[in-house]
Order: structure tokens, then C-alpha cells, then sequence
């Protein structure tokens, strides 16, 4: 089902903001949250861009002592390197919001209009994704807590496909809209995962925003 709400709820939003910051980053060879981006770091700007938008924001870390000093809580992933899902649970477990807002560290151009519009979708779904052209962002959605035992579950047997679980879940799809979103050559869903897509984060080069960086696995 897709959803494409307008709605606009009042500042800050009834949800959390989930940031993760697991990851061993291998094809990048170095941490992606603390890569420099718009004079700080990519996941500083992330949390200055999100901070104001939810009652609270959180950040799952499997190595909490490196984000301390960015001012949200931080949240050690309980399963640690057991993929995004284990840093979803971790943080849906902490939240105290019916639901939170899911967003990967490495994606820094999240648009605060797309966040909105995709939050005033969640309503009677245990999952609101967004969806484009080639194909959906796990780790750019709203996750309830009913998805914690689903997730528990998924976890404890081996599971650890996002797309796998969501797939067993009420869910929706928010399909991105290139016209109504895009302000740069880039989509705000657009995800670091090696030295290329970082070169053409901060050129914002000739690159067209049909070239997406090569798929993280979920």
C-alpha cells in the first residue's frame, strides 16, 4: 500500500529519532558517522538537522564512547554487530514514543519535508518505508513498537534482513516523489557506503540522481 500524506503535526513530533551508527564501515575503511560533512561531521549534521523535529533522539552505537559528546542519549546495541536490525531493536526497546523515526548514519542530505510527510503516514501500520525506483530504504522509516517481538524473533533465529521482516508486518510503502523532493543532484536518502559515493556527497558533482551508490545490505 502506498501512503503519501501531507498532514502536518505541531513541532517537535510524537515519534524518536533512531539514528544508527553500527557498522564496521569495510568498504569505506574508516567511520562513516564522523566522515566531515558541511563543517562538522556527517552524523553531527544529522543529528542538528533531526534534533528539533522529535521529542527525542537517539543514537545506537555499538561503540556508545564515541558519540557522547554529540548530546543525545546513546544507546549500546544490544545484539552488537548483528546488523541494522539489532540496532532498530536496541533503539525501539529505549524509546519512549508509540514510534520512531529509523535513519542510517551515513545518509546526511534526510529532508525534513520528506521526514514530515512520511511520519504523518504511520498511522495503523507497524512500518511506513520509503520506497523509489529502485526499490526500498529500510533505514529510512518509521518502525512502531509492535515491531519488537517481531524483530526479537527474527534476530534469535538468524534472521537478519530488514526487508525480510518487514515483509511479515503491517506495512506501507511512501513513495518518493523526485519532483516534489529533490533540491540537489542528489536524493536525500542517498547512503555513503565507499570512498566514491563520499567523493560525490561533497562535490555534488555532474553525477545525475538516477546514479544510486551500490545497495548496503538489509
Amino acid at each position: 500500500m502506498i501512503s503519501n500524506y501531507t498532514e502536518r503535526e505541531p513541532l517537535p513530533l510524537p515519534l524518536t529519532a533512531i539514528i544508527l551508527c553500527g557498522g564496521k564501515s569495510k568498504r569505506m575503511g574508516r567511520p562513516k558517522a564522523f566522515l566531515p560533512y558541511a563543517g562538522s561531521t556527517m552524523i553531527a549534521h544529522i543529528v542538528e538537522t533531526l534534533n528539533d523535529m522529535f521529542v527525542k533522539t537517539l543514537l545506537v552505537s555499538n561503540e556508545p564512547a564515541q558519540f557522547e559528546d554529540l548530546g543525545p542519549d546513546v544507546v549500546k546495541d544490544i545484539l552488537p554487530f548483528r546488523g541494522p536490525m539489532g540496532g532498530i531493536l536496541s533503539g525501539l526497546l529505549v524509546a519512549e514514543t508509540d514510534y520512531s523515526f529509523v535513519i542510517a548514519c551515513d545518509m546526511p542530505l534526510v529532508s525534513k519535508k520528506l521526514v514530515r510527510d512520511m511520519t504523518a503516514a504511520r498511522s495503523g501500520f507497524d512500518v511506513v518505508v520509503l520506497t523509489h525506483s529502485t526499490g526500498l530504504e529500510p533505514l529510512f522509516g518509521i518502525y512502531s513498537k509492535g515491531c519488537i517481538k517481531p524483530l526479537e524473533e527474527s534476530l534469535f533465529a538468524g534472521s537478519l534482513s530488514v526487508q525480510d521482516l518487514i515483509g511479515g508486518l503491517k506495512s506501507s510503502t511512501f513513495k518518493y516523489d523526485e519532483a516534489k523532493y529533490d533540491s540537489d543532484l542528489l536524493p536525500p536518502y542517498f547512503n555513503i557506503n565507499t570512498p566514491q559515493d563520499y567523493s560525490r556527497l561533497i562535490t555534488k558533482g555532474s553525477s545525475s540522481v538516477h546514479q544510486f551508490p551500490e545497495k548496503r545490505k538489509v
